[in-house]
C-alpha cells in the first residue's frame, strides 16, 4: 500500500515551485518592470534604481554561507516562515519610498531574507529529498520562475496602469505572503528521515549477482570541506558561478526596460511572457538532458541558448529578433536557477553540497549585484545596449568554459567508492 501513494518529495517539489513563482521572480525578472515608473516620479537614473537590486543581491555575497549552514543545522519551518514573513514586509515597504534611499533600505531587509526563504533552501531540501531523478526534480522545482513570471509580467503591468507602482508593490506584497506562508509552515521537510523515509532512489542499488549481496558506486570528490578552497577546480567552478551570476542579472534586469524602449510596453510584456513560459519547458529539459547525459551536456545546452539570446536582442528593433531572442532565452533561462546546483551536486556529495553550496551562491551573488548595474550603466554611458549584450554574450561562453573545467579537475578527486549493502530477501 505504501508504495502506491505519491512519495512525499514530490509535494516538497510542487512546494518548490510555488515559492519559485512568487517570491523569486518578484525580486529578480520582474523587478525592473518599476524602473521606468519609479525613475521618472523620483527623478532619478536607473543606475540608481538598478541599485536597490544590487543591494539585494549583494547580501548573499558574504552571508549566503552563513545562510547555507544555519538552514542545514537549524529548524527549517522557523527560519524560512519568519524569512518570508519579514520579506513581504519589506517589500510592501518599497511603496512607501520617498527617496531612492529608502529603496536600498528596504532592498537591504529583502535580500537577507530572499536568502532564508527560496533558492538556497530549495536547492538543500530537494538534494537531502532526491538521489535519482534530482535533475527532474530542481529543474521542476525553478520552473515556477518561468510560471511566475508569465502570470506577473502582465499582472504587474495592469497594476501599474490600474492602481500605479506604490500600490502595486503593496498589492504584490500581500499576494506573496498569502501563497508562499503556508508551504513553508505545512508543506517543507527539511529531510526525508524526519517523516521516516529515505530519499527518493536510495534503494536503487545495482545487483552484482553475489546472493543477497547488492552494491551502489559514488563519483564524488572525496575531499574534506576546508581542503577544497586551494583546489583548482573549486576556484574555476566560483569563477563560473560569478559570470553566471553577471549574465543572469544583466539578460533578466535589463531586457524589460531595453524591450519596452525597442518595441512599446505591450509588445515587452507579451515577448516578456513567452520567454516565461517557454522558460518552464527549459527548465525541464535541462534537468532531463542532465539526467539522461550528465552535466556538461545539459551545461552546453543551457549555455548555448542563452549565448543566443544576446545574439537576437543585437537586432532588438526588429520584431522576429525579439521573438526569436524569447524562444532560445526561455530555453536557456535554467542556467541561472537549475544548473548551478546540478553542477555543484555532480561534484560534491550530499553530505557536503549544503556547505559547499553556501558558497557556490555566494559567488553567483557577486555576479548578480553587479551584472543588471554594468549593464544599465553601459546604457546610462553609451545610450544604447549594444556593446553589453556583446560582452554577456562573451561571459557566457566563458561561464561554459569553467563549469565543464572544473567538473573534469575535479574527477581527479573523486573516489568511486563501492558500498556493499545486505538486502534481506523477502
Amino acid at each position: 500500500m505504501k508504495k502506491n501513494k505519491i512519495f512525499y518529495g514530490w509535494w516538497i517539489v510542487a512546494g518548490a515551485v510555488v515559492l519559485t513563482s512568487t517570491l523569486v521572480p518578484g525580486v529578480v525578472a520582474m523587478a525592473n518592470k518599476f524602473l521606468i515608473p519609479v525613475t521618472e516620479e523620483m527623478g532619478i537614473s536607473r543606475s540608481a534604481f538598478t541599485l536597490s537590486n544590487t543591494i539585494l543581491q549583494a547580501m548573499g555575497i558574504f552571508l549566503s554561507p552563513f545562510v547555507a549552514k544555519k538552514i542545514t543545522k537549524g529548524n527549517l519551518r522557523n527560519i524560512q516562515s519568519i524569512a518570508i514573513v519579514i520579506f513581504t514586509l519589506a517589500y510592501a515597504s518599497y511603496g512607501l519610498a520617498k527617496s531612492p534611499i529608502h529603496l536600498y533600505m528596504s532592498s537591504f531587509v529583502i535580500g537577507i531574507c530572499y536568502l532564508f526563504s527560496t533558492i538556497i533552501p530549495i536547492s538543500i531540501v530537494i538534494t537531502n529529498w532526491f538521489e535519482k531523478k534530482r535533475g527532474l526534480a530542481m529543474s521542476i522545482a525553478m520552473t515556477g520562475i518561468g510560471i511566475g513570471g508569465a502570470i506577473l509580467s502582465p499582472l504587474i503591468t495592469f497594476f501599474l496602469n490600474t492602481f500605479g507602482w506604490r500600490s502595486s508593490y503593496m498589492i504584490l506584497a500581500a499576494i506573496f505572503l498569502v501563497i508562499a506562508l503556508p508551504i513553508s509552515l505545512f508543506v517543507f521537510k527539511k529531510k526525508p528521515e524526519e517523516m521516516g523515509l529515505k530519499p527518493y532512489g536510495a534503494d536503487d542499488q545495482l545487483d552484482i549477482g553475489q546472493g543477497n549481496k547488492k552494491v551502489f558506486k559514488t563519483e564524488t570528490v572525496n575531499l574534506p570541506t576546508k581542503s577544497i578552497f586551494g583546489k583548482p577546480f573549486f576556484v574555476v567552478l566560483l569563477i563560473g558561478m560569478v559570470l553566471n551570476g553577471i549574465i543572469n542579472s544583466g539578460a533578466l534586469g535589463q531586457f524589460p526596460p531595453a524591450l519596452e524602449g525597442l518595441q512599446g510596453p505591450a509588445i515587452a510584456a507579451g515577448v516578456m511572457s513567452i520567454y516565461s513560459l517557454v522558460g518552464i519547458a527549459g527548465k525541464l529539459l535541462v534537468g532531463w538532458i542532465n539526467d539522461r547525459w550528465g552535466v556538461v551536456v545539459s551545461s552546453i545546452f543551457g549555455c548555448g541558448t542563452f549565448g543566443l539570446a544576446f545574439v537576437f536582442m543585437l537586432f532588438g528593433d526588429r520584431l522576429f529578433a525579439v521573438y526569436a531572442m524569447a524562444i532560445v532565452f526561455g530555453l536557456g533561462i535554467a542556467i541561472g536557477s537549475v544548473s548551478p546546483p546540478l553542477v555543484t551536486s555532480s561534484i560534491f556529495g550530499t553530505e557536503q553540497y549544503g556547505e559547499v553550496y553556501g558558497y557556490v551562491s555566494s559567488a553567483i551573488q557577486i555576479g548578480m549585484s553587479v551584472g543588471s548595474l554594468l549593464v544599465a550603466s553601459m546604457y546610462d554611458a553609451t545610450g544604447s545596449y549594444r556593446i553589453a549584450w556583446i560582452m554577456l554574450l562573451v561571459l557566457t561562453a566563458c561561464t561554459l568554459m569553467s563549469w565543464i573545467g572544473a567538473y573534469y579537475q575535479s574527477r581527479k578527486y573523486c573516489a568511486g567508492a563501492t558500498v556493499e549493502k545486505v538486502v534481506t530477501e523477502g
